[in-house]
């Protein structure tokens, strides 16, 4: 009989709990559904280096999208004149699309991108986490840091281990979009690397993504919710063989997926995981057929957890996709509702950033204008103080004016003390700079490499050259970098590694 009444009171638990959870995600749900309702548009923009993408979602839905095609070489960036011709393309898609945005959330490319994921326990011990952080990634990241950006966010990737999540993207890349966006009139609110919103879109535990693009592709592999390995490579299909293209993207992914296990020996990456391809050349049926037969993963189409009308191409417009679900996975985790994906670094620097008063500046507002209606009533007692008040803030003012002449005069008088400075730069340097003219002549005289032309700024000398193959500009380059004269890496031409020729950047080290 007390078995019997025990079991009894078990069974009514249970259905409580069943009936619990069920409310629970219910008014999770129509949370979800009022914010979508209530909330408005989000447009994102995912620019590559031969087109645009734009979509519009409004409550969870894609309502709009369009792109737009370019040549490659129409579009080189860290130049005012494509930057220009970029910002008129995104004015015109805008205009022909009806898509209407003054703030977007856009992706920028992963070439030249460095990431890494850093154990808490490797961390220094600095006074602050930011301060660690900062320490340590001036040792793992193959580039100086100060012609980077630099951005990190603490993950936990396994239970009871919390890593550090670092990103640093080329300074040019970020300022010469965030600059072709404001010429278009358009703010960026949010910037993210097109792998992390890539994986964003496939919105799984662990899974592989391939971004095929006519010139570059994007390897992301997820596991435990975090992008483990994010490679962004240029490339040139040869359209003329199928089978050679499918050989090599295929030799890549399995190439990063030994990388991983070679450096997870005891976790290695579960095969039986989804592998999803996306991109502009994901919906060419022949390339698609070749990668099917070769890979031995096992291809899933992407099943985004927006709502998406069936004439939209989804994996062309996984990026998109990927970057307005940071609302929702946001909406999401107020609700107490989290998603897998716990990356949400917005690559956007704080210089493009508005102005946004902190907590303590707010308080301080607060406690003074509780304060004031305290005195208020006083007003008798404080008349003169508030009359002494007025007479400084008329001083106040006056200085405020005199602050702006003196400023003005200054910025007046700041390209002409920059281009002083620069000129004795040069003068300093003129020996260092004749022998950086020896070793770039010299190393082109060897290598059978033609320099057309030669300018130099303070610390900079640019080249225009050529050679007759890929090979011996390649030589070219690697002797310049291994001559000693030169900050090291040398930023590579358009098309590098198989392009003969074009202008080649050098910075002088500090110093020479």
């Amino acid at each position: 009989m007390a078995e019997q009444e025990k079991e009894e009171v078990k069974s009514q638990n249970a259905l409580s709990l069943d009936l619990g959870t069920v409310l629970r995600k219910l008014m999770t749900a129509l949370g979800i559904m009022l914010a979508r309702l209530t909330s408005g548009g989000v447009v994102t923009i995912d620019i590559s280096q031969t087109g645009i993408r734009l979509m519009e979602t409004r409550g969870g839905i894609v309502r709009r999208w369009a792109d737009a095609s370019f040549e490659a070489e129409e579009m080189k960036p860290a130049t005012h004149a494509n930057e220009a011709a970029l910002s008129a393309q995104i004015r015109q898609l805008m205009h022909s699309s009806g898509i209407r945005a003054k703030k977007v959330i856009a992706s920028i490319s992963g070439m030249y991108t460095v990431s890494r994921l850093v154990p808490m326990s490797s961390l220094p011990p600095e006074p602050t986490l930011e301060e660690s952080v900062n320490e340590i990634a001036r040792d793992v990241m193959p580039v100086p840091t100060e012609n980077l950006y630099f951005f990190w966010q603490t993950v936990s990737s396994s239970e009871g281990e919390q890593q550090v999540f670092t990103v640093g993207v080329p300074r040019d890349v970020i300022d010469s979009q965030i600059r072709a966006l404001k010429m278009a009139g358009i703010n960026p609110e949010v910037i993210e690397l097109r792998a992390m919103a890539l994986a964003r879109a496939v919105n799984k535990e662990q899974a592989l993504v391939l971004n095929i693009e006519p010139t570059n592709f994007d390897i992301i592999m997820v596991v435990k919710g975090v992008p483990e390995i994010m490679h962004s490579l240029a490339w040139r299909q040869d359209s003329g063989n199928i089978e050679d293209t499918a050989e090599y993207l295929a030799t890549k992914l399995e190439m990063a997926v030994d990388f991983y296990n070679g450096h997870h020996v005891n976790e290695p990456f579960d095969m039986t995981s989804p592998l999803y391809i996306t991109g502009q050349m994901s919906v060419e049926p022949e390339l698609m057929e070749k990668l099917r037969a070769r890979l031995g993963f096992n291809i899933e189409p992407l099943t985004p957890p927006l709502e998406c009308p069936v004439l939209l191409p989804v994996s062309q417009y996984a990026a998109n996709i990927g970057l307005a679900m940071r609302g929702e996975m946001a909406l999401r985790n107020n609700l107490g509702e989290g998603g897998l994906y716990p990356l949400a670094m917005n690559l956007l620097p704080r210089a493009y950033q508005p102005w946004r008063p902190t907590a303590k500046q707010i308080y301080s507002v607060i406690i003074l204008i509780a304060a004031v209606a305290l005195i208020f009533p006083l007003s008798d007692v404080t008349a003169e103080a508030r009359g002494k008040t007025i007479v400084l803030e008329q001083k106040a003012e006056m200085l405020d004016s005199q602050l702006l002449l003196k400023k003005a005069e200054i910025e007046r008088r700041e390209p002409l003390q920059r281009a002083i400075s620069e000129y004795s730069s040069i003068v300093v340097r003129d020996g260092g700079f004749s022998e950086d003219i020896r070793v770039i002549m010299g190393e082109a005289e060897k290598l059978g490499v033609t320099v057309s032309s030669i300018t130099h700024g303070q610390n900079e000398i640019g080249i225009s050259c050529g050679a007759e193959d890929y090979e011996s500009f390649r030589a070219y380059l690697t002797a310049l970098e291994e001559s000693g004269r030169f900050s090291t890496p040398i930023p590579p031409p358009e098309g590098y590694p198989y392009t003969s020729g074009g202008p080649i950047r050098l910075e002088t080290k500090s110093g020479e």
